[in-house]
């Protein structure tokens, strides 16, 4: 069995039984136990597993669901807070769409826009993109995190050294006032987190139930936003505490919104 084979493996029996033991992998799949150990590391590294003394878990908090099983979820909120997003872009500017689920209502709601520079490095909201000739494009290389389809590593970082844009728009894992934004993946959060300083603003849209959510590695604090966009399920106190620390909180309401300066 390859490395790749073994790892997926590796995978399902803590998706099973939460909890596996470097020894008993050590004799399933007959290699030593410093194979098995560096099996642990690549996927501790991927995000997808905890490492604990004598073997690694598979911890809750940080076992996202795949892209396409996440994107229905909390329809309408993401629609409402991408539809008031699109307001906020003109026709003619440079945008960094961020990884995560929201970017897609946000990337059909700016269908209209006319002369959009995109730069993005998920494969999904490329591919959606790629048919409107009125935009430019530019997805970002790098290696392929499988479940999401989204680019990362040493060779996107390169890329977007020399990049700069009007807008980065962002969703994230979870977001906490104190805690800031944050990601379940490490690679992922690399990126995302660089490219917050070549953004001249920058627009948060989350849901509420990314609200008190903290994932393993953090992007950025909520201060660093100009915009933060959320629905109106969102608790009056967090909108207040939001109100302190960011330029601009809207809250959309059943399509409309009201906004708090």
């Amino acid at each position: 069995m390859v490395r790749h084979e073994r790892q997926n493996e590796i995978l399902k029996m803590l998706r099973e039984t939460r909890t596996v033991k470097i020894a008993r992998l050590s004799d399933y799949f007959n290699v030593s136990r410093e194979t098995i150990r560096k099996d642990i590391y690549d996927l501790e590294e991927e995000g997808l597993i905890e490492k604990v003394h004598g073997g690694a878990i598979l911890n809750k908090a940080n076992n996202e669901t795949n892209y396409l099983n996440r994107k229905n979820e909390n329809d309408n909120e993401k629609r409402a807070i991408a539809k008031e997003a699109s307001r906020i872009i003109e026709n003619g500017d440079t945008l960094y769409i961020d990884y995560g689920t929201t970017a897609s209502y946000f990337i059909n709601e700016i269908l209209n826009k006319k002369d959009l520079t995109i730069i993005t490095a998920s494969i999904p909201l490329a591919s959606e993109l790629v048919d409107y000739t009125d935009f430019d494009v530019i997805l970002l290389g790098g290696l392929i995190r499988k479940n999401e389809k989204s680019l990362y590593g040493p060779i996107t970082q390169e890329i977007i050294e020399n990049l700069y844009v009007d807008y980065g728009v962002y969703s994230g894992s979870g977001i906490d006032i104190e805690k800031g934004l944050t990601n379940f993946h490490m690679g992922e959060s690399k990126i995302s987190k660089e490219m917050i300083s070549h953004c001249k603003r920058k627009l948060l849209l989350v849901d509420y139930s990314k609200f008190h959510t903290t994932a393993m590695n953090k992007i950025a604090e909520v201060t660093d936003f100009d915009y933060v966009i959320t629905d109106d399920k969102t608790a009056t106190s967090t909108i207040l505490d939001l109100e302190e620390k960011v330029k601009k909180v809207i809250v959309v309401h059943d399509g409309s919104d009201k906004e708090n300066d």
